[in-house]
């Protein structure tokens, strides 16, 4: 179980420094003090975070493929059918 920090301002997971002797703490990111913290995984239920999980699937399927392609060389017009098909991850 790891602590995190979430901006929400930034509307993301950041880094944080404490302030003074209370529970507040400031965005390395904005610097406001608008921050929460928590475990990973109650920060990412409570503030609905998409996984990363499934970014780096992805990533590994792709490399994957890179690797597969490069070594039985297919034809151009190949190349560009399985790069169309390709899932692209959405930017939040």
């Amino acid at each position: 179980m790891t602590i995190v920090f979430y901006c929400k301002d930034c509307g993301k997971i950041v880094e944080a420094s404490k302030v003074g002797k209370r529970y507040v703490y400031s965005c390395n990111v904005c610097g406001t003090k608008n921050v929460a913290f928590g475990t990973e995984k109650s920060v990412k239920s409570f503030f609905r975070i998409k996984e990363e999980k499934k970014v780096e699937k992805i990533e590994k399927v792709e490399k994957g493929a890179a690797t597969n392609s490069a070594t039985t060389a297919p034809a151009k017009s190949e190349t560009a059918a399985s790069a169309a098909t390709v899932p692209v991850a959405k930017a939040a």
